[in-house]
């Protein structure tokens, strides 16, 4: 049975007072009264390039995917992100899928982020290092589009505009940053296309490096929001 949305307090439509349950799981967001790092660490290791660089999503293997660097940077095309998604069959939230996302090439490597979004119904968490809170505090629809979202996570701000559509079917998401300039173009594989799908691949652009976990996390939260409403 699905929880109404009262009893829920990572339920993006939440509208109702909120009830006793909700103590139990604050918004850490407003309750800790901390402000999300802006830059999670190890930015460094990304050392920020003069062109822009084509990284390509691995195809699905089991539980899990890469992201993969340019040949012609890294000839042995280590990975860059680990991306696992598993299925949350607690029985007291509504059935969801959650996206991890991890450095390196397994799921021993640094946590930078993950999102849980239930499949019939609102619920949706998204953490980022160490810090929680409902999905709706930190991605939104821009607009009045279905198709643009806004990322504001700390003083990092992106904007996703995926209404372009390519010739073979597969859309194409800009992100830009606060000042409006283009970081990263992201291209999923078309939803209703006929295997064997295109790899996905994800242009970050040379300021976008700064914020790569940023664009990762959202490009892919993007995406699922995208799919599920498909």
């Amino acid at each position: 049975m699905i929880i109404p949305s009262g009893s829920d307090p990572f339920t993006d439509d939440h509208a109702d007072p909120p009830s006793p349950t909700d103590t139990l799981l604050p918004d850490y967001t407003t309750e800790a009264h901390i402000p999300p790092p802006s830059l999670p660490p190890n930015y460094a290791l990304t050392q920020r390039p003069t062109r822009p660089r084509i990284y390509t999503f691995s195809s699905w293997s089991h539980d899990s995917m890469f992201l993969l660097p340019p040949r012609d940077v890294d000839p042995t095309l280590t990975p860059v992100y680990n991306i696992s998604v598993a299925l949350n069959l607690n029985p007291f939230v509504p059935l969801s899928y959650v996206t991890t996302v991890r450095r390196g090439i397994d799921e021993e490597g640094e946590f930078v982020g993950e999102f849980e979004l239930a499949v019939m119904h609102s619920r949706a968490i998204m953490k980022m290092g160490n810090h929680a809170t409902r999905m709706s505090n930190v991605l939104k629809k821009d607009g009045h589009s279905p198709r643009k979202f806004l990322w504001e996570h700390g003083e990092v701000r992106l904007r996703w505009d995926c209404r372009t559509t390519l010739d073979d079917g597969s859309p194409m998401c800009i992100c830009l940053d606060l000042r409006s300039n283009q970081v990263a173009s992201f291209v999923p594989p078309p939803l209703d296309a006929s295997p064997p799908l295109p790899s996905a691949t994800l242009t970050v652009f040379p300021d976008g490096h700064e914020l790569f976990d940023h664009i990762i996390l959202s490009a892919l939260a993007v995406e699922r929001k995208i799919t599920l409403s498909f």
